[in-house]
């Protein structure tokens, strides 16, 4: 599960040794992630439909596999800018086979499933936080080389442990030869669900809802400057906005559970544009220190809330058969999203010469989230994935 955590959350260190070592400036540098980002946003689709029909074992061991290898050789990296994005590039394909983690949830749980969607949800974000201590610590004593072996080898010592405990994806109801046929998985195929009304819904409320959280997290500090409050307040927001999105996770979880429809997700979206609107309302003399966290509490916890429904509602909707591409279709649309949102506030900005009107846009985005998930239908199939239409 951290296989793909630990390179992902390492790149946010290496800036100043590689740049400094090979003579690359920040912002050729920079252009590793977006390799990283793009090409996994590329593949999602046609690997979620590879695991879709071979299964999530063969592809979850062999990715984590060949992502432990190529960690391991990124540390043979001579200072070239196309070999530099050539790896993250490939880090960014064989690390989307892990999208078939939330497909061995969705079948293993029923009435707990969106708690068990919850705690996988907040899991990434402790293993995210413990990947970025042991990157540092190996940065820190054996150099990035030495980080990049390092990592590569606690990597491929998942590979042992998902090969005797990761489970293959299988209906309540499954006979022995179903659990080795992915195929038999009841549900729509990947054709039927892009073709349906709920599918779309979903997908453009996705979109609609990544880019708020996404588009302003680099420009907190000089947002938070020109409403006149000290820099250092971003940190205590930001702070604040991840303790509260781990509340907000278990909350979600818990209403997605109790609830008989999709409609549950508005009120979320209603708090998060509330939030925005907050944000916007908030300086040095209106609200002051107060209100500004308090908008960050609010948009944390929101944001939380609606972490785990979208892949429950995939199974809710579409079943298990496709589950893996149809995660990968909506994977692209999130991808685009989280990479246009920050250039798009950061464009505002520099025509402008304000963040509010980025900031009423994505209050208005939000918004519309709203509306999109009152207007869902009922699920197409109940908790044990029988159809109900």
């Amino acid at each position: 599960f951290g296989s793909s955590i630990l390179p992902f959350m390492a790149y946010n260190l290496l800036l100043p040794q590689m740049t400094q070592e090979f003579g690359w400036s920040a912002t050729a540098y920079s252009w590793g992630y977006t390799a990283l980002m793009w090409c996994g946003a590329m593949v999602q689709q046609p690997l979620g439909r590879i695991v879709d029909r071979v299964g999530v074992r063969p592809m979850i061991i062999g990715g984590t596999l060949i992502v432990g290898l190529l960690v391991m050789a990124m540390s043979r990296q001579s200072g070239a800018l196309w070999q530099f994005y050539l790896f993250w590039g490939l880090l960014g394909v064989v690390g989307t086979t892990a999208i078939g983690y939330s497909k061995v949830i969705a079948a293993l749980f029923s009435n707990h499933r969106g708690k068990a969607l919850a705690i996988f949800g907040v899991e990434s974000s402790l293993a995210g936080a413990a990947a970025l201590q042991i990157s540092n610590w190996l940065l820190q004593n054996y150099g990035w080389r030495g980080m990049f072996v390092g990592l590569g080898c606690i990597i491929l010592a998942v590979v042992p442990l998902l090969w005797l405990f990761l489970e293959e994806p299988a209906a309540p109801a499954a006979t022995p030869a179903q659990v080795h046929d992915p195929r038999s998985l009841p549900g729509m195929t990947a054709s039927e669900v892009v073709h349906t009304r709920a599918f779309w819904m979903i997908a453009v409320a996705s979109f609609l809802a990544i880019a708020p959280s996404m588009g302003l997290l680099p420009h907190y500090v000089p947002y938070l400057a020109s409403r006149g409050f000290d820099g250092s307040y971003a940190a205590l927001m930001m702070t604040t906005s991840t303790v509260t999105m781990a509340v907000g996770t278990f909350v979600g979880g818990w209403a997605i559970d109790r609830s008989s429809t999709a409609r549950i997700a508005a009120p979320f979206s209603a708090l998060s544009t509330l939030a925005i609107v907050m944000m916007i309302m908030a300086s040095a003399s209106f609200g002051g220190v107060a209100l500004l966290i308090a908008s960050g509490a609010v948009l944390g916890f929101a944001g939380g809330a609606k972490r785990p429904m979208a892949t429950y509602f995939h199974s809710r909707f579409f079943g298990l058969r496709s589950f893996t591409e149809v995660s990968g279709i909506q994977g692209m649309f999130m991808a685009i999203g989280m990479g246009v949102a920050a250039p798009a506030v950061g464009y505002c900005y520099d025509r402008l010469h304000t963040y509010v009107p980025a900031l009423w846009f994505m209050a208005g985005s939000l918004a519309l989230t709203v509306l999109l998930y009152l207007l869902l239908p009922r699920y197409y199939y109940d908790k044990d994935f029988t159809a109900t239409r």
